[in-house]
């Protein structure tokens, strides 16, 4: 390896290690060959048949050597990808890429092209005849980390549709006429890209054609974060698609590296688990839910349906829960909820006023210990408590918040709680403050319920709702 190539891996592998903080990374290509990768090759120009699985007659998917280091290389002739053997759900996903020379038909006098394609599910060739359904992380000259449908999946980005008179500002030009294209604009409303739709980035990072270029990927239950040469240039959340009617989330799946006509290198192929999304990228992540389809759990027909659990009560009044003694817990007794987004908004009355949301209990008859050990609590409380794990937004006592982002005592703080799988996130006043992966599986579903806590202060509740996931 020579020095500037030694000096680029060196840069490299610092930045990762600043990035990460951890060194459980696992290579996803073992540097001598492609034994832990599938290939699929679609219908080569002018013919009907795809050549199929593990089919690879003109080496489209090999090993070989390119600045003294040995790199997968995707030649670009036939469109297809390789895949991992494995599926990943959370995970940060890195790979080095450098250009090769080679453009192939009907791609030949466009940018070169490639693609990481993540969460990859189905059958092979569902996309184009070429590629699994799955989220995109595109590698092209001029647009690495825009996003395409692949299958008929669709996703969610705060964006803008890109005008003629805008285009000029935008690195990635349209190939066609009617081409609909996206531009990622952090802050703008959050909008549903269609399949219809690609996403494209704001600002082009990449190199000079040349040199290498190294993309990442941080993916956390369903949101999605797209870096080249350590930049973040898009931001997505809620990929999903639609079966039998009803819309279902894509959280986890398979890796593929697309042949799409463009000769590329790949090393460094690396990916690590996540049972967090890493703070400075959880501050990009936009609310993905409106208020359509929200029950509100504190009208008087619901109210019916909660009980009080162990010492002390809840006052209902004008729809305001005032908690008061305990520590016990009100619940709703009628409905077991599996995957749902819970919202409301709680007051204290002191700083550290004590208090919880538990979600995923089972039926805790006259325990309120039973929710503490088999359910999962939002903790309400300090915001600079001695141990983490009591502030404000917390799961306890798994995973402390980043913060506890609430406002004064004596004002009102919104909250909302993601259960989907065993993911769980929390934001407080629009922020997300939490995210965690319960990878011990302690709950999968069950009750929801509010803490009163005997400290001498008091907890209000108010507008407390929910809705229910795929």
């Amino acid at each position: 390896m020579n020095s500037r190539i030694a000096s680029f891996a060196l840069v490299s592998f610092l930045g990762r290690i600043a990035l990460s903080g951890e060194a459980n990374w696992k290579p996803l290509f073992n540097g001598r060959d492609l034994s832990n990768w599938d290939k699929f090759l679609a219908a080569p120009s002018g013919e009907k048949q795809p050549l199929g699985l593990n089919n690879d007659p003109k080496s489209v998917f090999s090993v070989a050597t390119i600045d003294g280091a040995t790199a997968i290389h995707v030649s670009g002739e036939i469109y297809g990808a390789l895949t991992t053997h494995e599926a990943f759900d959370n995970f940060h996903l890195r790979a080095d890429f450098k250009w090769g020379e080679k453009r192939w038909p009907p791609r030949a006098t466009v940018g070169r092209d490639s693609g990481i394609l993540y969460c990859c599910v189905g059958t092979n060739g569902a996309g184009s005849g070429s590629w699994m359904r799955s989220i995109e992380c595109n590698v092209m000259e001029k647009a690495v980390g825009q996003w395409w449908s692949v299958a008929d999946a669709f996703i969610d980005v705060e964006g803008v549709r890109v005008t003629k008179e805008m285009e000029a500002s935008v690195p990635y030009k349209m190939e066609g006429p009617g081409e609909s294209i996206v531009l990622y604009k952090r802050g703008a409303p959050l909008m549903q890209a269609t399949p219809a739709d690609g996403i494209t980035p704001p600002i082009d990072y990449e190199k000079p054609f040349g040199e290498w270029n190294h993309v990442e990927v941080i993916f956390w239950g369903g949101n999605c974060v797209h870096l080249l040469n350590g930049e973040v240039n898009m931001v997505l959340v809620n990929p999903r698609y639609k079966e039998d009617g009803r819309e279902v989330g894509l959280r986890a799946g398979k890796i593929q590296l697309q042949s799409e006509a463009g000769e590329v290198f790949y090393w460094n192929v690396e990916i690590q688990p996540l049972d967090r999304l890493p703070e400075k990228f959880a501050t990009l992540m936009p609310d993905w839910f409106g208020e359509k389809g929200f029950e509100p759990l504190l009208t008087d027909e619901n109210a019916k349906a909660w009980a009080q659990c162990g010492p002390g009560n809840f006052e209902l009044k004008n729809g305001v829960a005032t908690a008061r003694g305990g520590m016990g817990l009100w619940w709703m007794t009628n409905r077991v909820f599996t995957n749902f987004v819970m919202r409301g908004e709680f007051k204290q009355s002191s700083i550290k006023a004590d208090s919880g949301v538990f979600v995923r209990f089972p039926n805790p008859g006259n325990d309120p210990w039973e929710a503490v050990k088999k359910g999962h609590e939002m903790e309400i409380g300090d915001p600079h408590p001695d141990n983490p794990t009591w502030r404000t937004g917390s799961f306890y006592p798994f995973q402390a918040s980043a913060k506890a982002n609430t406002r004064a005592p004596g004002e009102w703080n919104s909250y909302e709680i993601l259960c989907e799988g065993q993911n769980y996130s929390a934001r407080i006043n629009g922020k997300l403050v939490t995210t965690w992966t319960d990878r011990e599986a302690r709950t999968s579903a069950g009750y929801v319920g509010l803490q009163n806590y005997n400290d001498g202060s008091v907890v209000e509740f108010r507008n407390v709702r929910i809705k229910a996931l795929p």
